[in-house]
């Protein structure tokens, strides 16, 4: 009888951890599936984000992207999400880029992308469509050309994502199919295209990074590549126990958890991770700007919704690993309040059990004599890294990320 007592004493001491910890996590099956090789978080472009010399309406448009993992078969999704009018596509090409920053194609690798057959597709406002499974070779890292020939699409908001970090090439007329040309305009965002997908074999799987301007890559080059999300992708595909792992970088510059530059971070939550293929796991960093605007101590509000996010991943089978909040010191974000939220909030993300893992970028970052200040040789503004801070984050998250899941096998 008493051994009979401790069993159940510990088969409820079990459940009861199992609970704490998270036992609402869903194993999804591991299979061959669609996964994102790139992907980009919409919003609407502002109005000096938009072409104008000339505007898209019945123009080309010629969109560099770099992908993560190669691929024989793709699928494209163009979002019309924030547009006002239906937005029309006469022809949507997708090649490969000569060179990346020039927007010369390898003409003999352009192929159309269909949309139930057909080469025209029509987007109504507020929705999105996914093309056709596409016959499309390409390697891991390679620039591709998303060309698309617009038709009369007139409506005044742009479903864009403003912080590109590469080029995107705009002429008059019909050149969806030309080897080159030479651009009217030439900006660095995406317009209307928010992920491509490649078909791969079973345990190809997606991280999602999701975040503000320090995901999205503020200060660094165009065309070069350098946020801390192209760190970690060199990385993976330089490695062949892990270049089956594609990161989708969901970052937007001025996005906080509950509002700032985009859809408010717990809105669109469910968009730009759970509904990315292939995603099995995702690094939350975001919370700076909500607490660089706030006027009183908001962390118990954002642990809230972070654990709300937390329960959403594990419902679908996605570990959540926490990034601590880096430090703001000498910027303008900076005060006592903000500081005392911030430490809260990486206190808490330290010690969070229902975290499948922390990513303590506070500690990589911060200067050690001064730890509510980033260290000078990481820091661009006092608030966003600099070009070897991001590279510096990519090469912790992606030695992070190994030890944990080697640590879990």
């Amino acid at each position: 009888m008493f051994k009979k007592l401790i069993a159940l004493f510990l088969a409820l001491a079990t459940a009861f951890s199992l609970t704490a910890c998270g036992s609402d996590f869903v194993e999804k099956p591991d299979e061959d599936g669609w996964v994102a090789t790139w992907a980009s978080a919409q919003l609407v472009a502002g109005t000096n984000e938009l072409p104008t010399k000339p505007a898209l309406k019945e123009n080309t448009c010629r969109q560099q992207i770099r992908v993560n993992i190669g691929g024989e078969k793709i699928r494209l999704t163009l979002s019309n999400e924030y547009g006002e009018l239906p937005a029309i596509f006469e022809s949507v090409h997708i090649a490969h880029l000569l060179n990346a920053g020039e927007n010369a194609i390898d003409t003999a690798t352009d192929t159309v992308v269909t949309f139930g057959g057909s080469e025209e597709v029509k987007i109504e406002a507020g929705q999105t469509a996914t093309s056709d499974e596409i016959d499309f070779s390409f390697e891991a890292l390679d620039d591709l050309a998303v060309t698309i020939k617009f038709g009369k699409y007139a409506g005044s908001a742009a479903t864009s994502h403003t912080g590109a970090r590469c080029h995107t090439w705009i002429i008059e007329g019909d050149h969806v199919t030309d080897e080159s040309f030479t651009a009217t305009e030439t900006m660095t965002s995406w317009y209307f295209i928010s992920e491509l997908d490649t078909w791969a074999k079973a345990g190809t799987k997606t991280v999602v990074l999701f975040g503000d301007s320090i995901t999205d890559g503020y200060g660094t080059t165009p065309n070069q590549f350098e946020r801390w999300s192209d760190e970690m992708t060199r990385l993976f595909q330089a490695n062949p126990e892990y270049s089956n792992i594609t990161v989708a970088n969901e970052g937007i510059g001025g996005n906080s958890v509950f509002g700032g530059l985009g859809t408010a971070a717990k809105d669109r939550f469910d968009r730009d991770v759970l509904g990315i293929a292939g995603v099995r796991y995702v690094i939350l960093l975001i919370g700076i700007n909500d607490i660089g605007y706030a006027n009183e101590d908001i962390s118990e509000s954002m642990k809230e919704q972070y654990s709300i996010m937390i329960q959403k991943c594990h419902e679908n089978g996605i570990r959540v690993y926490a990034g601590t909040i880096t430090p703001v010191g000498s910027n303008g974000y900076y005060s006592e309040l903000h500081d005392k939220i911030r430490n809260e909030l990486n206190d808490w993300f330290r010690t969070e059990k229902s975290f499948d893992g922390v990513i303590d970028f506070d500690e990589l970052l911060r200067d050690p004599n001064k730890p509510d200040t980033l260290l000078p040789e990481y820091s661009n503004d006092n608030l966003h890294p600099s070009i070897e801070g991001y590279k510096k984050m990519g090469e912790y998250a992606y030695q992070r990320l190994l030890e944990i899941w080697e640590g879990e096998k």
